[in-house]
């Protein structure tokens, strides 16, 4: 597997690093175009978010923003498998893993009301009076 010196400089970090660095538009757009990323989602929203897989199953996650882009190193690529996108969001996108379990919950609120509330019931039959037919009086 071959990397562009920007990419090695980001796999190079320690242990406890991301191992985060800036890089030019022109790196970007040299990335992009070896057609090894791919696009993805992630925070800020705002951004453009491109993810190249690992065959250790980690990824390299580049972000591109209005003002500047940077690159690092995911230890679990979210595109991978089931267990990788979990460990993921557990590991490296905790308020994105935060937002999605109060949505979760909320959803499963709502379906449990729904599933409790006693159903509608037509309105009890009415006396039927002929037009024009005076009612007696007691």
């Amino acid at each position: 597997m071959s990397f562009r010196t920007c990419e090695r400089r980001v796999l190079e970090h320690e242990r406890a690093s991301n191992g985060e660095r800036p890089v030019t538009r022109r790196e970007v757009e040299a990335l992009v175009k070896t057609g090894l990323y791919h696009s993805s989602t992630g925070s800020p929203t705002s951004a453009s978010h491109w993810r190249r897989a690992l065959t250790d199953g980690s990824c390299l996650h580049l972000v591109v923003e209005p003002g500047r882009c940077r690159l690092h190193h995911d230890a679990f690529d979210p595109h991978g498998n089931l267990l990788s996108l979990m460990l993921h969001m557990t590991h490296e996108a905790r308020s994105e893993a935060v937002a999605l379990t109060a949505l979760a919950w909320s959803v499963v609120s709502l379906l449990a009301q729904r599933g409790g509330q006693p159903q509608l019931s037509p309105p009890p039959p009415q006396a039927k009076h002929a037009i024009g037919v005076p009612i007696e009086h007691q």
